[in-house]
C-alpha cells in the first residue's frame, strides 16, 4: 500500500546510488579475492592485475558510499532512518560529522573503509606474499561489507543499511503517519545523538579504535598467507610492523576512551570495567602477547605455533568484541552497548568462518614448524614466554567474566555477572599486573640465549637495591597503602629501573630505545594509576545549613549558594556565575587559598556543565583542573535546572484580593495595606491616564517599618504594572489589578529562589605520572614501528 503513495520532498536518488554502490563494493571484494586466489595458484599475471583493479573498485565504491552518507547527514535528510536517529538541527558540525559512526550501520562502514584503506597500503608494500595476503584481505572485506547491506534473502537478515528509509523501518510500516504523502513536512527535526556522545572525544575515539580493529586483520592475513605457503619466517617482519601498528592504534583508541570517561563522565575514573570497555582490551592484550611472540620467533627461530595462535586470536577477538557490543547480549550489563540489531547470527557465522579457516591451517602445519631443542631457563625469551602466558591468563579471565551473558544464552545457565565490577576485576587483575612487571624486570636484565648466572645476579642485585630506595621514597610521597597495592608499586618500580638500566647500558641505540620507552611507560602507567586512584580524596562535605537528603549525600557533596564562599579542605570555593548556551548550562566555580594574613589568593576556576536533554536525560559534564601534583575533578550533582535554564528566580507564594487595612502574612513578616492613592493627570479623572498607588507597611517581629509604594499605571490606555522587590525580605510584590470591591486591589507576592548548585570534588594525586606513562608507551611503539619498517630484513 505504501509503495503506491507518491511521497513529496524525499531525496531518494542519494540512497539509491548509495545502495547500488554497496553491492558494487560487495561483489568487487569477492571477485578480487577470487582473482587473487587463482592468480596465486596459476601464476597468472592477468588475474593478478584483475585482482588489483577489482580491489581498487571496491575501495572507490566505499569512498563514494561514505561521501553520500556524509551528504545526507549534513543536509538533514530525515527521510533516512539513520539520519533521523543520529542527527538534529541543534547539533554543531563536529557532531553531525561524528554521527557517521554514532550508529551501528555507520560504525561498520567506518571499520570497512579503514580496513579497505589498509588494503591499499598492502597493494603498495607487499611483495612475495601479495596474492595470498590480498586474497585474505579481500575476503575479509567481502564478509564485513555484508554487515551494511540491509537485505533479507530467503528470510535471513544480512546487514543493516545506512540508506534505509524511515517509513520502511519495521516498526513504521503500516503507521498512519507515513500514509500521508507529505509526511516529511511534519518531521521538523531529527532525534539527535545521545547527549553523552555530544563530546569532542566522540570525534576522535571511535575512528582510532576502529583503526586498531581494522589493523588487526593485516597480521592475520600474513599469518594465513604464510601457513598457505608454508613459509614460516619471511612473513614475520611485515607482520611485526602491522602488529605494532595494531597494538599502537588500538591502545590510543582505548586510552582516548579512558580520557573521555575521566574528563566527561562522573564515576571518577578512566576505566569502569564495563563489558564494552573489556571487549576492546581483550584483543589488545592478545595482540600484545602476539607481538612479543613474533620478537622471539625472529630472534630464536622456533615456537611458531604460539605466534600463529595469538595473531589469529587477536583478529578473531576483534570480531567477537564487535559481536558483544552490537548483538544486544550485553544490554543488561553494559551502559553503552548497542541494542539488538538482529544480526547476531551473521556475526557468529563470520567469527566461526574466521576461526575455522585459521585454526585448521595451523593444525595442518603443526608438524612442519621448527622445534626448539635447547631452551635456556636463564634467557630473555624464556621469561618473555612466561609473560605471554600471564597475559593470556589475564585476558582469559576478562574474556570469561565479560562473556557471562553469552554463556548464559548458549547454555541456558543463570550465572550472575559480578555486582561490584571494579572490586571483582581489580582483585583478579592486580596479581597478573604484578607478575608481568616482575617478569619484565627479569627479562630486561637477561640476553637472548644463554646467560651467565653471576652476571645476572650482580646486575639484578644492583637494580633491586636502587628499586628498594625508590620504593621507600615513593611510599612517603605517594602515600600508597595496602599490601597488594604496595607490592604492585614495588614491582612496577623494579620494572622501571630495569628499563632505565637497559637504556643506559644500550647507549640509546634505536632498537633498545623504542623497546625501553614502551616498558618504562607501562611501569609509569601502573605507578600513576596506583598514586591517583588508590589515594583519591573527596574533599567536598556539606557544611551549609541545608540538608541534602541523606548522610551519604551530605558526606560527599557541598551546597554552594551563589556568591558565598565555602571551605573544601585546603581550598575555598565560590559559585561565581552561570552562563547559558542553548541547552547547555555552564557553572563557573572559583577556587582560592588563604595566605598567612587571612586573605584569599585565586588558584584556578573550573566550569562543570549540564547538557539539558528532556528526551534522553540530562548529562552532567565534569571539569578538571590539571597540575603535575594533582587533578581537581569537579562536577554538579544537583542544580535547579528549570530555573537556571529559564532564568526564573521567583516562586509564587500567593495571589489575592486585598482591601485597605487588610494584613498579608508571610514567613518574612506581615504586610498591611494602609492606603490607596489615585494620581490624576489633570483636574478630572481620566481612566486612560491615571496612576493608582498602594501604600504597604511591613511589620516584622512586632516592629513597624516605613511604608513602600506599589503602583498600577495607565498611560494613553496602556496598562503598566509595577513589581517591587524588597531585598531585605527576599520578596517581590506585584500590583496585579484593581479589585471589584471598593478600596481594594489584587496583589501577588513572589519569593526569590536561592541560586545554588551542589557539587562533588575529588582530588587525584600525581595522575600526571599515569599520562606520562601513556606518552612514553606511545613514543616507544612509534620508534619501534619506524625502525622495523626501515629494516631491510
Amino acid at each position: 500500500m505504501l509503495l503506491n503513495i507518491q511521497y513529496i520532498g524525499e531525496h531518494l536518488l542519494a540512497g539509491q546510488i548509495g545502495t547500488a554502490l554497496m553491492f558494487v563494493a560487495l561483489f568487487s571484494a569477492l571477485i578480487s579475492s577470487v582473482f587473487y586466489f587463482y592468480a596465486e595458484t596459476t601464476a597468472n599475471k592477468t588475474l593478478h592485475k584483475l585482482g588489483i583493479y577489482s580491489y581498487l573498485l571496491h575501495f572507490v565504491s566505499l569512498i563514494l558510499i561514505s561521501g553520500i552518507l556524509f551528504h545526507i547527514l549534513l543536509n538533514g535528510y530525515y527521510e533516512y532512518a539513520y539520519v533521523w536517529k543520529h542527527t538534529a538541527s541543534y547539533l554543531p558540525l563536529k557532531f553531525i560529522i561524528s554521527a557517521f559512526w554514532a550508529g551501528q550501520e555507520g560504525s561498520f562502514l567506518l571499520w570497512i573503509v579503514l580496513q579497505a584503506f589498509l588494503g591499499i597500503l598492502l597493494l603498495i608494500s607487499t611483495k612475495s606474499f601479495h596474492n595470498r595476503v590480498m586474497t585474505v584481505m579481500a575476503a575479509g572485506q567481502f564478509l564485513l561489507t555484508t554487515m551494511i547491506l540491509g537485505i533479507k534473502p530467503l528470510g535471513i537478515m544480512l546487514g543493516k543499511s545506512p540508506f534505509s528509509l524511515l517509513r520502511l523501518e519495521s516498526n513504521n510500516i503500516g503507521s498512519q503517519f507515513f500514509q500521508d504523502p507529505n509526511y516529511l513536512s511534519q518531521i521538523t527535526d531529527g532525534n539527535g545523538i545521545n547527549p553523552l556522545l555530544e563530546n569532542i572525544w566522540m570525534v576522535s575515539h571511535p575512528p582510532l579504535l576502529f583503526l586498531g580493529y581494522a589493523a588487526a586483520v593485516v597480521p592475520f592475513a600474513y599469518a594465513i598467507a604464510s601457513l598457505w605457503k608454508r613459509d614460516y619466517t619471511t612473513w614475520l617482519k611485515p607482520a611485526f610492523s602491522w602488529t605494532i601498528f595494531s597494538v599502537l592504534s588500538l591502545a590510543v583508541g582505548i586510552i582516548l576512551g579512558g580520557a573521555w570517561a575521566y574528563e566527561s563522565l562522573t564515576f571518577g575514573g578512566f576505566w569502569a570495567w564495563d563489558p564494552v570497555e573489556n571487549a576492546s582490551i581483550i584483543p589488545w592484550l592478545v595482540l600484545l602477547a602476539g607481538m612479543h611472540s613474533i620478537i622471539i620467533n625472529r630472534k630464536r627461530k622456533h615456537s611458531y605455533g604460539l605466534t600463529y595462535v595469538l595473531v589469529s586470536l587477536g583478529f578473531i577477538l576483534v570480531i567477537y568484541a564487535s559481536y558483544l557490543t552490537r548483538s544486544g547480549v550485553l544490554g543488561e550489563t553494559s551502559a553503552h552497548a548497542f541494542g539488538n540489531n538482529g544480526l547476531s547470527t551473521q556475526m557468529i557465522v563470520i567469527i566461526t568462518l574466521t576461526f575455522l579457516s585459521s585454526f585448521v591451517l595451523i593444525i595442518r602445519n603443526l608438524k612442519f614448524f621448527p622445534e626448539n631443542k635447547n631452551e635456556q631457563l636463564l634467557s630473555r625469551e624464556f621469561w618473555i614466554y612466561i609473560s605471554i602466558i600471564v597475559l593470556m591468563l589475564s585476558s582469559a579471565q576478562i574474556f570469561f567474566s565479560t562473556s557471562i551473558p553469552v554463556i548464559n544464552k548458549i547454555f541456558g545457565t543463570q550465572i550472575a555477572p559480578p555486582e561490584n565490577r571494579e572490586m571483582f576485576y581489580n582483585t583478579w587483575q592486580l596479581p597478573f599486573a604484578a607478575v608481568v612487571m616482575l617478569l619484565l624486570s627479569f627479562s630486561l636484565v637477561l640476553k637472548y640465549g644463554k646467560n651467565d648466572v653471576k652476571k645476572f645476579a650482580k646486575s639484578y642485585s644492583y637494580i633491586l637495591g636502587i628499586s628498594i630506595l625508590l620504593f621507600v621514597g615513593a611510599l612517603s610521597v605517594l602515600k600508597i597503602q595496602g599490601i597488594s597495592f604496595m607490592a604492585l608499586l614495588f614491582v612496577s618500580i623494579l620494572a622501571y629501573v630495569a628499563s632505565v638500566n637497559l637504556l643506559v647500558s644500550g647507549k640509546m641505540n634505536s632498537y633498545k630505545l623504542g623497546n625501553t620507552l614502551s616498558h618504562m611507560g607501562i611501569a609509569l602507567f601502573l605507578i600513576g594509576v596506583l598514586a591517583a586512584f588508590s589515594n583519591s580524596d573527596i574533599i567536598t562535605s556539606n557544611t551549609s545549613k541545608y540538608d541534602l537528603g541523606d548522610d551519604a549525600s551530605n558526606k560527599e557533596n557541598q551546597l554552594l549558594i551563589k556568591g558565598e564562599m565555602k571551605q573544601l579542605r585546603g581550598y575555598w570555593v565560590v559559585y561565581d556565575r552561570l552562563e547559558r548556551d542553548k541547552n547547555h548550562l555552564f557553572y563557573t566555580l572559583n577556587f582560592y587559598k588563604k595566605d598567612s594574613a587571612g586573605g584569599f589568593i585565586p588558584q584556578f576556576s573550573v566550569h562543570p556543565s549540564i547538557n539539558v536533554n528532556e528526551r534522553m536525560g540530562n548529562v552532567y559534564d565534569p571539569d578538571t583542573y590539571h597540575s603535575f601534583r594533582k587533578d581537581v575533578f569537579t562536577y554538579i550533582t544537583y542544580a535547579d535546572i528549570t530555573a537556571d535554564l529559564k532564568n526564573q528566580r521567583f516562586k509564587r507564594l500567593l495571589e489575592r484580593e486585598v482591601l485597605i487595612t487588610d494584613t498579608i502574612k508571610t514567613t518574612a513578616g506581615k504586610f498591611v495595606l494602609e492606603n490607596i492613592r489615585i494620581k490624576k493627570s489633570g483636574e478630572k479623572l481620566d481612566v486612560n491616564n491615571v496612576a493608582i498607588i498602594a501604600e504597604i507597611r511591613p511589620i516584622v517581629n512586632g516592629k513597624y517599618y516605613k511604608t513602600f509604594d506599589l503602583s498600577y499605571k495607565v498611560e494613553d490606555g496602556i496598562v503598566s504594572k509595577q513589581h517591587k522587590f524588597m531585598d531585605e525580605y527576599q520578596l517581590q510584590f506585584n500590583f496585579e489589578g484593581i479589585s471589584s470591591q471598593n478600596k481594594g486591589i489584587n496583589i501577588s507576592i513572589d519569593k526569590k529562589e536561592m541560586e545554588f548548585v551542589v557539587i562533588k570534588t575529588t582530588v587525584f594525586p600525581y595522575i600526571s605520572i599515569m599520562w606520562s606513562g601513556v606518552l612514553s608507551v606511545f613514543i616507544g611503539l612509534m620508534i619501534s614501528l619506524v625502525r622495523n619498517i626501515r629494516l631491510k630484513r
